[in-house]
């Protein structure tokens, strides 16, 4: 339930999976030795004297620096794919496997979470996710797809879209509707039903907004929401353009650490304080009740 709340609340889901892989280093017991070999294993010297005899003798002429892991460069670019896809958002990981990202099907309509490994229209694996767009491995080359410039989509040939529309209706997209109440300024009620409603679907949240972390001098500051389509989740609780959410129950979003507490405090608590500081730099305080 923590992590549900966290989606509709704090859209705290991009901070969440980090705390995946700190946890599981952490609750992984080490392994112990077999029995049989530790009874069995003979006598040796293992004084630093002894093995700084060997590494100075260096019999194998090998280096005693581990070489560095070799980083895959985000500046590196790709040509950009013709899959008819839509980037939606991002939740990048330093470990592959915990990212993952909301991908929009431009055919069918249909709003998609993707992991690495995942194929994409039976053409195409993605390979990695960054922040602001993904790798895909279509054939021998690669590709990526990308987050779109806010409206840059509207910009791109607008005659021929509106002629498409005229002339195919659009299949109807998952629907992100929770039933939102406005008790004050600001202050909102919402259903729980409604909240776990929207954690079934994240892909369908990531089209309503622009949603990801913000930087300031390469420390995280906040989680910034753009693009709020109107009527959308994001603008019944109150959260306006260039938003960025600074602090849930007084804990500052900026990592691992504090993203931990916020989840605690998510899984006991119904009622939240969350601050946002606005495009103009004001910061303003918003409440929510989960009923």
């Amino acid at each position: 339930m923590g992590i549900n709340l966290a989606l509709v609340v704090l859209c705290c889901f991009l901070a969440a999976r980090m705390i995946a892989a700190v946890s599981g280093e952490l609750l992984a017991p080490e392994a112990a030795p077999p029995a049989s070999l530790a009874a069995v294993a003979p006598t040796v010297d293992r004084s630093w004297e002894a093995r700084q005899i060997i590494i100075t003798r260096n019999p194998f002429n090998a280096s005693t620096l581990a070489p560095k892991a070799a980083l895959p460069d985000e500046d590196e670019e790709y040509a950009k794919t013709k899959l008819p896809l839509r980037l939606l958002g991002t939740a990048a990981h330093e470990e592959p496997s915990l990212s993952w990202a909301a991908v929009e099907d431009k055919e069918s309509r249909e709003h998609m979470v993707v992991k690495v490994g995942q194929r994409l229209k039976n053409r195409a694996d993605v390979l990695r996710i960054e922040r602001r767009r993904i790798v895909l491995q279509n054939g021998a080359r690669r590709e990526e797809l990308a987050l779109e410039d806010d409206g840059s989509s509207k910009a791109r040939k607008p005659a021929r879209r509106t002629a498409r529309r005229r002339s195919r209706p659009r299949a109807s997209r998952p629907a992100v509707n929770p039933r939102v109440q406005q008790l004050a300024e600001n202050r909102f009620a919402v259903q729980s039903q409604d909240v776990d409603a929207v954690a079934n679907n994240p892909a369908a949240l990531f089209s309503q907004a622009r949603i990801l972390p913000k930087y300031e001098d390469g420390q995280m500051v906040g989680v910034q929401v753009n693009a709020i389509k109107a009527g959308s989740l994001f603008q019944q609780i109150g959260l306006q353009d260039g938003d960025t959410i600074t602090e849930f129950n007084g804990i500052q979003v900026t990592g691992q650490q504090e993203s931990t507490q916020v989840l605690q405090q998510l899984s006991s608590s119904q009622q939240f304080d969350v601050t946002v500081t606005g495009r103009d730099g004001q910061t303003r305080s918003l409440q929510y009740e989960i009923r």
